[in-house]
């Protein structure tokens, strides 16, 4: 099996063909909310992930802190 970060399979699942393209996909929330493995990635590349595509600093300790500022997220948006 082929190993990806979370960047690029983001990117694919998007349908970006530049990752700089996923900060103005409005998808990505709702396809890392609803991924079935989140765990296959360590925390590390989804704190990265996340501040990369928010600009701000994300310091989650757990997957179930990210699915909580996923989840966040979502009820923040219109």
């Amino acid at each position: 099996m082929i190993k990806v970060e979370l960047l690029e399979y983001l990117q694919l699942q998007c349908n970006c063909q530049y990752l700089s393209d996923l900060k103005y996909n409005s998808q990505w929330p709702s396809k890392l909310r609803t991924m079935k493995h989140p765990e296959q990635f360590t925390i590390e590349e989804w704190n990265q992930t996340l501040e990369y595509l928010t600009d701000h600093p994300i310091r989650c300790q757990t997957i179930r802190e990210v699915q909580g500022y996923l989840a966040d997220k979502n009820d923040s948006q219109p």
